[in-house]
């Protein structure tokens, strides 16, 4: 009667997720393995990713560790995803690639406990065995009446055997699954959906009154709190990051992390360990994350080092740190670094005019290195360009800062009256970190999209100009001789309008 009667309900309101209707134990044990600790909603999304990814149980063997744990970055249980990636290999080399339809071998996988091994054993291959995760616990303890804690061995061992009695012949996964669902939607925690439960006609607790009270638990030991300095070190454009050796965030990487730290001193000596030589530039603020059993409450730094040379990590770019697989733990400092390492476009204030100088004289003399003299290259200075930068602002003209991990790394002025950017110049350590591209994507908004757009460059500068054609300015005309004695040429760009572009022959 219970059985039949739960499963006429699963058939009618059974949910609709991604990794229901298969029997191939592959994606039910994957599908399973993420279930664990973590909200069905959000497993949706990755599995659909995971199996994408890794469609079968050689791809997932094959692959390296790194590769799985990025697939399974903001999951959580880390050590899901390690399990899962040994226990295919071990499913490889054992079992020849095919999932074994026994109970005690499925359970002797990495990763795979008791109920782990059940939902397989159940939904793959129809095998009679319950898969009692919490709402299995919860639905069996209000419907037979068990009132004792449910966290107690022999109160297990208990609703274990009820469930084992309360099994059909068949249709074994179909049961372990309806009792999920209903867990999940009817018979929740708290107070219970009890009119529209299936099952009430049979309840202890429906019939006693005390569903809500019901499973009885002891009252769990709240989390330990550590304080943690999350460091971001940055030099030239990169980030450090380490690999954890630690159990908690195995193999993942992370920013430098000091736990139960009282002082900057602390984190200097941390930092000192390492071979780094940095200096605080920032506080960047608090973040916190709470673990199962542990919660790290976190104040994130940005430091400053003198040099990339370390004894462990390694100094990434954005792109590189964003192929890492980085822990939600770190998500505040990861979105932090972002912010970082992304060049900003913005515009000069007047303490800041003696920095952009500094970048702008040291630019503009490398750019022009190879055509002037060094009496000519030597007069552009420092102060000059701080003058030169004045005179654009007084002439009308707008200029703007680029900047990088809080530094100065460029200028970019523009001329909305002509419509025209004037100039661009990028410190030689910062070229190739995507400063230019993003402060000609903000020139392309800033100036006027429905007219020309000019530019003036040197003909040798092939970054430059290969820079601007990806934008769509073209040459207008042959180059103009500047200086002949010192191979000195320039030409115009031009980007037409978009309604103008098709009118060109």
């Amino acid at each position: 009667m219970f059985s039949s009667l739960l499963l006429a309900w699963y058939d009618e309101h059974k949910r609709v997720l991604p990794f229901r209707g298969t029997k191939d134990a592959y994606r039910v044990w994957v599908s399973e393995i993420m279930l664990q600790q973590t909200r069905t909603e959000t497993v949706s999304g990755y599995y659909t990713r995971f199996i994408n990814r890794f469609p079968d149980l050689f791809a997932l063997a094959e692959a390296p560790e790194e590769d799985v744990l990025k697939c399974w970055e903001g999951l959580g249980y880390y050590s899901r995803a390690r399990n899962l990636h040994k226990a295919a290999r071990t499913v490889v080399e054992k079992y020849g690639g095919v999932f074994p339809a026994d109970l005690e071998a499925l359970r002797a996988l990495p990763g795979v406990g008791d109920y782990t091994a059940a939902a397989v054993a159940s939904i793959a291959f129809d095998l009679p065995a319950p898969a009692m995760d919490g709402n299995l616990t919860r639905v069996l303890s209000r419907f037979h009446g068990v009132r004792e804690d449910v966290d107690i061995p022999a109160v297990k061992r208990q609703l274990l055997a009820l469930g084992q009695e309360d099994m059909p012949p068949v249709r074994c996964g179909d049961f372990n699954q309806a009792l999920m669902d209903l867990g999940a939607t009817v018979c929740t925690p708290g107070t219970p959906d009890c009119d529209a439960c299936p099952l009430r006609p049979l309840c202890n607790a429906y019939r006693e009154g005390d569903a809500d009270a019901l499973p009885v638990k002891a009252a769990a030991k709240p989390p330990k709190e550590i304080q943690m300095a999350v460091a971001l070190i940055t030099c030239k454009n990169k980030i450090w990051m380490i690999q954890r050796k630690e159990t908690l965030l195995k193999n993942l990487w992370v920013y430098q992390l000091t736990e139960d730290y009282e002082q900057a001193r602390d984190i200097e000596k941390a930092l000192h360990a390492l071979g780094i030589r940095a200096k605080q530039a920032e506080a960047l603020g608090p973040a916190r994350h709470v673990f199962t059993h542990r919660i790290w409450s976190m104040t994130l730094y940005h430091y400053e080092a003198e040099s990339a040379d370390c004894k462990e990590g390694r100094f990434v770019t954005l792109p590189e740190m964003l192929a890492l697989p980085i822990p939600t733990a770190m998500k505040a400092a990861k979105e932090q670094a972002i912010r970082l390492l992304t060049p900003a476009v913005l515009p000069a204030e007047e303490g800041q005019l003696p920095a952009l100088a500094d970048v702008y004289s040291i630019s503009w003399r490398e750019s022009h290195a190879a055509h002037c003299s060094l009496d000519f290259l030597e007069k552009h200075t420092a102060e000059a360009m701080e003058a030169k930068l004045r005179e654009h602002a007084r002439q009308g003209r707008s200029v703007y800062g680029l900047w990088m991990a809080n530094k100065a790394v460029g200028v970019l002025i523009l001329d909305e009256k002509e419509n025209e950017l004037s100039a661009l110049y990028i410190h030689p350590d910062d070229q190739g970190m995507g400063v230019g591209r993003a402060a000609v994507a903000f020139a392309v908004h800033a100036l006027n999209a429905g007219k020309p757009m000019k530019l003036t460059v040197l003909c040798g500068n092939e970054r430059a100009n290969r820079l601007y054609a990806s934008f769509g300015f073209t040459q207008e005309a042959a180059c103009r001789v500047l200086d002949a004695e010192r191979n000195l040429f320039e030409h115009d760009l031009l980007r037409l309008p978009e309604s103008k572009k098709e009118e060109r022959p």
